[in-house]
């Protein structure tokens, strides 16, 4: 499988973002993407996404973990999302999904973390159609 995320694409549109900015300042977190059986990490430091890499070599630290299969990842990359595909937390109590890890860092950056959402599935379709 190649790669499921454009992910400097991903990376600066997240770094671009304002609202990204103003609601992930003083983050610092590890977050662990699964996608299908591919696994992708986000560095964040002080709001800012320092890295967003694909592969793992099975010691990579990661303070939350948000995945799935690779039909969930589509569904949830489409704009206008499906009901319950829109946020990883209802996708994770209506379909194959998970959202774990350290919950009070994820509850408390729960916007920054939509923010993520929105600037992938932007990223992949841009990508995607520019194909």
């Amino acid at each position: 499988m190649g790669t499921y995320f454009p992910l400097e694409k991903v990376k600066n549109a997240l770094n671009k973002d304002a609202e990204f900015e103003l609601v992930a300042r003083f983050w610092t977190v590890d977050i662990r993407f699964k996608v299908g059986d591919e696994f992708y990490f986000m560095v964040i430091r002080d709001g800012v996404v320092e890295d967003f890499y694909q592969g793992t070599t099975g010691l990579d630290a990661y303070t939350i973990n948000v995945g799935g299969a690779l039909e969930v990842w589509d569904k949830m990359m489409e704009l206008p999302p499906q009901p319950f595909y829109h946020d990883w937390f209802a996708a994770s109590f209506h379909h194959e999904f998970e959202l774990g890890g350290d919950l009070q860092s994820a509850y408390a950056y729960y916007y920054a973390l939509k923010r993520i959402h929105a600037c992938m599935a932007q990223s992949v379709n841009t990508t995607k159609f520019a194909a």
